[in-house]
């Protein structure tokens, strides 16, 4: 999967808060947030928040309820 595309600058705001680049965790279906896998997810709108996010279902499960 590929990432969306983030100003730079936000994409270094990004890294520095999670410590993982999030174009790369993507790329690598890892997540962003716990780097474990992301390959399942529940609907498309959950995929979709991945390549914005770089979430992983249960993180986003997590954050957003």
């Amino acid at each position: 999967m590929q990432a969306t595309y983030k100003n730079p600058a936000i994409e270094t705001l990004l890294t520095s808060i999670t410590g993982r680049d999030r174009v790369a965790t993507v790329a690598s279906n890892t997540c962003v947030t716990c780097g474990g896998a992301a390959d399942t997810f529940k609907d498309e709108v959950s995929k979709r928040e991945y390549a914005i996010s770089g979430m992983c279902q249960s993180c986003q499960d997590s954050i957003f309820g």
